[in-house]
């Protein structure tokens, strides 16, 4: 496969990108009735043809997650000798999902992260350290190995390992770009002072962040998004994905958005009843992956929280852009009145020092409040310190409570990431 990105769409006029896009859904409908038993039983009386418009696609109803995990075999769009790939959610909000993927889904996976590092300013010249799992059937890592290879970047599959390791490799192999996620990177950083080693010293340029937000509401950098470039002197860009998307929406190098390739994805925000917003208001992230083999999708429920731009990127683009990731709409904390996302309080805890690990324990039940309890591996000295930045930006007081790491694994069993909140609440 080469790598061509002016193939993009992203650069279109917005008028010629709806024109491409109302025949793409068009054709990914006719597509998904073709294959999958699903959507074949659910939308029998539905002519793809029908599919003239946007306002006709979104006649077709949602895809919730309960759905995909009830009768994930029901999806499948290929026969199991075509299927040469499977990845599985993490579970961090329900029951782990396996997803099916063919030949051509993974060309299509890397040529979006190609997409996605190429607008971010990464080149061919780049030595690019993937420091996130590459192994226990997780498709992010192998989608950014995949998609710095295709871009021509000197790509290295490091992982996670422990600090004097990456210190090693970050010496020996002198990357520019660093793909992490940031509270890892930033508590890397700040171990490796510790133990006299200044990580801005190795001249990394960028910093491609997953699976958590850099940015507040209001597009400004967060805590952690600070405490990041100051510590490694890089610029940081964010990218967020989820296995039943199979893209990224990436931070170009204006960094005022995560772009969508309009080609591999239809991008929607919706309301609490399934209404469409408008550009800038908060809503759920609903997608439509396109050009997907293995297990299509239509208008699939991700349950983030999030709002879209149209406009024209500084960049250039034209392409829709979406805001930072402001928590998950299972997870938002009701507060005597107030509405706080856990995204808010992991952004101040990632940066606070000799903070081993945490938890974000959510308890409650039909009433109109909340019951959040934080619990922290760190010197009970700190307490005082966690709490006062947690009311300064959440402006609420949680009861901060010292434990240790053994008790704080344990309440998140056996997933596979690292959960930071744990949501008991009786729904």
């Amino acid at each position: 496969m080469v790598f061509k990105p002016e193939y993009s769409w992203e650069f279109l006029s917005a008028d010629e990108i709806q024109n491409k896009t109302v025949r793409a859904l068009r054709n990914h409908v006719h597509h998904t009735l073709d294959v999958s038993p699903y959507y074949k039983e659910l939308l029998s009386d539905f002519n793809p043809n029908a599919v003239q418009s946007i306002d006709d696609f979104m006649k077709l109803p949602l895809t919730e997650k309960s759905d995909v995990g009830s009768q994930a075999y029901n999806f499948n769009g290929v026969e199991n000798r075509h299927i040469v790939e499977t990845v599985v959610t993490s579970g961090s909000t329900g029951t782990p999902l396996a997803f099916s993927m063919t030949s051509n889904d993974l060309d299509r996976l890397a040529f979006n992260e190609a997409l996605s590092f190429n607008g971010a300013g990464i080149k061919a010249d780049d030595r690019v350290q993937i420091l996130v799992s590459l192994d226990r059937l997780f498709i992010a890592g192998m989608a950014y190995y995949r998609g710095s290879i295709l871009l021509g970047a000197n790509t290295m599959r490091l992982g996670v390992l422990p600090e004097e390791m990456h210190r090693y490799y970050f010496e020996l192999l002198k990357p520019t770009v660093l793909v992490g996620v940031p509270s890892f990177l930033n508590k890397l950083a700040i171990d490796l002072g510790k133990k006299g080693f200044d990580v801005k010293t190795l001249n990394v340029k960028k910093l491609v962040c997953i699976g958590e937000s850099l940015r507040n509401q209001n597009m400004e950098l967060n805590t952690l998004a600070e405490s990041l470039e100051c510590l490694w002197g890089a610029q940081v860009y964010s990218t967020y994905a989820s296995t039943e998307m199979s893209v990224s929406y990436c931070d170009c190098e204006a960094r005022c958005g995560g772009h969508a390739h309009p080609e591999l994805i239809y991008t929607e925000i919706i309301d609490d009843n399934g209404n469409v917003v408008p550009d800038g208001t908060v809503g759920e992230l609903v997608v439509t992956p396109l050009g997907v083999e293995g297990m299509p999708l239509i208008r699939f429920r991700t349950g983030d929280i999030t709002f879209k731009m149209s406009e024209q990127c500084a960049c250039g683009r034209n392409s829709i852009r979406v805001g930072p990731i402001l928590g998950r709409k299972s997870q938002m904390i009701k507060l005597k009145g107030t509405t706080v996302y856990p995204s808010t309080i992991t952004s101040v805890l990632d940066t606070i020092e000799d903070l081993t690990d945490y938890a974000i324990i959510i308890e409650g039940d039909d009433t109109l409040s909340d019951r959040v309890s934080i619990h922290v591996a760190t010197h009970p000295s700190k307490v005082e310190r966690i709490s006062n930045e947690l009311r300064a930006v959440a402006r609420v007081n949680f009861p901060i409570l010292v434990s240790n790491t053994t008790t704080i694994q344990s309440f998140r069993k056996n997933s596979r990431k690292k959960n930071r909140v744990i949501d008991w609440r009786r729904r």
